[in-house]
């Protein structure tokens, strides 16, 4: 929801840069209000009055952003996107960055637009009270908003992060009983497969490694794993959240931004100012945070493609390892070649777990189950 803001405010004069600085110092509630305006444009629950009732609609329009509205739906990254991104530990960290800043003067004294990032960063990263924060996913009975997000990641992915609490001890949560324990699998048997279609794209000789049909028959069971925990729209509100709150932190370290500044961690990438922070509060990222910070974006979009169904049959398998058609058939409404961006999860999703999914060692290929059951819609 952040990254796509910057864009539609950029343009007609106005640098991605200006868009930024335009997003970090705003004021919390005109962000709140256009996650607000985001989510009704979105209507996922297709209710021909929508979601938002007439006095959040009225609300809305009052709004810094109210005029920037997004004409795609759904307007925010895929909830894989958070996941990685929290990953890098960078929530935990940014939490030590404004207890410190909040409780003190340890970190010396932050700018006004530091001050105005802090404003935001507390209502929109960790529920500090205001008029809307129920609609950031968290309540009495849910508090803790990093704990919300854990249960999403658990039941869309069956994976939890890689790190425990701030202080170190397991971190508790909701776990479904529910969950897609086969996504991991699932999802590197894919990019193993998408590698040697890519592969086999540079050769002039030798065999065919491309298995189309087996392509399409992974992305084909990945979209249903996905889809069967999306009935309905659930888990919609919580990816909202999440990609809210950590593109909030992608932006933040993007560049050399006022509390960048402020923390005298500028640096040349995301990953060394994250690194620099950390050593600020006493807190190191995760070691491969890095990689986890290359692919956060072209994994939203593969993610959002799998369980779109754009890939309806081997003839259009094409689409998650070219970037161009070889002559298929029309692609379907929304549906964009991601070979560039396929190649980037693959290289940084074996970076980030340690597997070489380009050379993988299997003793037995994954198994794919035909049967699927209908999916209430």
């Amino acid at each position: 929801m952040i990254q796509q803001l910057v864009r539609r405010l950029t343009g007609g004069g106005v640098t991605q840069q200006q868009a930024a600085e335009r997003v970090l110092t705003a004021d919390p509630m005109d962000l709140i209000l256009h996650m607000e305006q985001v989510w009704d444009a979105a209507n996922l629950w297709q209710d021909p009055v929508g979601p938002a009732g007439a006095a959040r609609r009225s609300l809305i329009q009052l709004g810094a952003f109210s005029g920037d509205a997004p004409t795609a739906s759904p307007a925010w990254d895929h909830l894989g996107y958070s996941f990685v991104l929290e990953n890098t530990r960078a929530l935990q960290i940014i939490r030590r960055v404004v207890r410190e800043f909040r409780s003190g003067e340890g970190l010396g004294v932050p700018s006004i637009a530091t001050m105005r990032w802090l404003d935001a960063t507390e209502a929109l990263v960790f529920a500090a009270p205001s008029l809307l924060s129920a609609w950031l996913s968290t309540s009495a009975v849910r508090p803790d908003p990093e704990a919300v997000r854990r249960n999403a990641y658990w039941r869309l992915f069956g994976m939890d992060l890689a790190f425990g609490a701030d202080d170190n001890r397991p971190f508790v949560f909701d776990k479904a009983v529910a969950s897609n324990a086969s996504f991991v699998p699932l999802f590197e048997e894919l990019l193993f497969e998408l590698w040697q279609a890519m592969s086999n794209l540079r050769n002039t000789s030798g065999a065919n490694q491309a298995d189309d049909d087996r392509i399409f028959r992974i992305a084909e069971q990945l979209g249903y794993v996905l889809r069967v925990r999306r009935q309905k729209a659930l888990l919609a509100r919580e990816e909202l959240a999440a990609a809210t709150a950590l593109g909030w932190v992608e932006l933040t370290l993007s560049a050399n931004t006022p509390v960048v500044v402020d923390l005298r961690a500028e640096a040349t990438s995301a990953g060394d100012r994250l690194r620099l922070i950390g050593e600020r509060v006493g807190l190191a990222p995760h070691s491969r945070s890095s990689a986890f910070l290359s692919m956060a974006s072209d994994l939203s979009l593969l993610l959002r493609t799998l369980e779109a169904g754009y890939v309806t049959g081997p003839e259009l398998a094409w689409l998650l390892y070219a970037d161009q058609s070889p002559a298929a058939p029309p692609l379907p409404p929304g549906a964009a070649p991601l070979g560039a961006e396929s190649r980037r999860v693959i290289t940084e999703w074996s970076a980030a777990t340690g597997k070489d999914l380009k050379r993988m060692a299997r003793s037995a290929r994954v198994e794919l189950d035909s049967r699927q059951p209908v999916l209430t819609r």
